[in-house]
């Protein structure tokens, strides 16, 4: 029976790296492309900022908005959901603020950002829909970058999203694992079915939004308002009929470009608390994804950090100890092998100093995590479940 375990745990292993190989094969596919030329006319765009008490983050977010240097027509749309704090009241001329109270006259909400991005959005005549997060930082050229692609026949757009700082071990370990993700996002997306998004640098046509009917039929999700959207995206038969139009050459599938040249930062959570209701939120809406690649990433890396917890436990007992450091060390290697170059290709390789120390605990945590959304735990977010 331990031998048959055993196996089992390193076939995982073995099937965990072909995954990850096959997934590096892409990325440097997405990292080698050259950037988007064209001489089309450039989309009118509406950057969208739903945000609920973060006086903290809004004025340095607004000031890198206002400063972008796009040339095409940018309107940036603030939408306060329902905020207790003052943080309305610092936003500067020259964006358009819209309180979610207004859009909902006190019907109940579950989603209230879908809520909030879908006010906003039906408040704009704009091309191209691009949200992002309150506590983001947005260089002067990002969006330019994102518009070029459009411009080149993009109709989704998936912007990388960057931890920093990462000055401490609970940061680095977020910058590292958010590292990841963009690793899987640009992989997927180069395969042609994206698996990944994220809303703090996420981007698409709104005539593609209205498409597919925009949150109608994952509305009562309180998250998971990008990669369920992205999901929609690529099932047509998901679309409500009635609504089904053209959008550029084709309805389905529509054009996906990672931008790797469209980095924005944003802060980590402060703590590990706060990690771990952030990841089990996140890891909550798992199963209503609508993508087999990323259900069966998901399963692979839960089942081999499992596999390592597993086998660690079992030490006392004397059963296989070397299985631990075959699966530890199988899957530190090549996740570093991945990971690597994403941290070159982003600057943030200083925080790779962390990274033996991260292989430690991820397993663990990701295990943890997996474990207690499985088990349907739940945990509030900003006071909200």
């Amino acid at each position: 029976m331990i031998d048959a375990l055993a196996i089992l745990a390193v076939l995982i292993l073995v099937l965990y790296t072909a995954w990850q190989l096959f997934s590096l094969a892409a990325w440097r596919r997405v990292v080698r492309q050259p950037a988007p030329d064209s001489n089309s006319a450039l989309p009118t765009i509406a950057l969208l900022v739903p945000f609920r008490n973060e006086a903290e983050n809004l004025p340095a977010l607004a000031a890198s908005l206002l400063a972008q240097d796009y040339s095409g027509g940018l309107e940036l749309i603030f939408i306060d959901d329902h905020s207790s704090d003052h943080g309305a009241t610092l936003l500067p001329a020259g964006v358009t603020l819209l309180h979610l109270a207004d859009y909902l006259k006190g019907k109940p909400v579950i989603a209230h950002k879908k809520a909030a991005l879908t006010y906003a959005i039906t408040s704009t005549e704009a091309d191209v829909i691009i949200t992002t997060d309150a506590d983001c930082y947005w260089p002067a050229d990002r969006v330019s970058c994102i518009a070029a692609a459009f411009a080149a026949g993009a109709d989704v757009v998936l912007g990388p999203v960057l931890i920093a700082p990462a000055d401490s071990f609970c940061n680095a370990y977020q910058a590292l694992d958010m590292a990841a993700y963009q690793f899987l996002t640009a992989a997927t997306a180069r395969q042609g079915r994206p698996a990944l998004a994220n809303g703090a640098n996420f981007a698409f046509r709104r005539q593609l939004f209205n498409a597919v009917g925009g949150y109608q039929g994952v509305d009562h999700l309180p998250s998971g308002d990008d990669v369920l959207l992205l999901h929609k995206f690529y099932q047509p038969d998901l679309w409500p009929a009635t609504k089904q139009v053209s959008v550029s050459k084709s309805i389905a599938p529509p054009v996906t470009h990672y931008v790797a040249g469209a980095a924005v930062t944003t802060r980590p959570v402060n703590g590990w608390l706060a990690l771990w209701r952030q990841r089990l939120r996140w890891a909550g809406k798992a199963g209503n994804y609508n993508n087999a690649k990323l259900s069966f990433a998901q399963a692979l890396a839960f089942s081999l950090s499992a596999a390592i917890v597993i086998s660690f436990i079992s030490l006392p007992l004397h059963l296989r100890p070397r299985l631990v450091l075959v699966l530890w060390a199988g899957k530190a290697l090549i996740d570093l092998i991945c990971l690597w170059p994403v941290m070159i290709r982003f600057g943030q390789n200083k925080a790779m100093k962390w990274y033996p120390l991260a292989s430690v605990v991820y397993p663990f945590f990701l295990f943890g995590v997996g474990t207690a959304a499985l088990l349907g735990f739940t945990v509030k977010w900003k006071g909200r479940h």
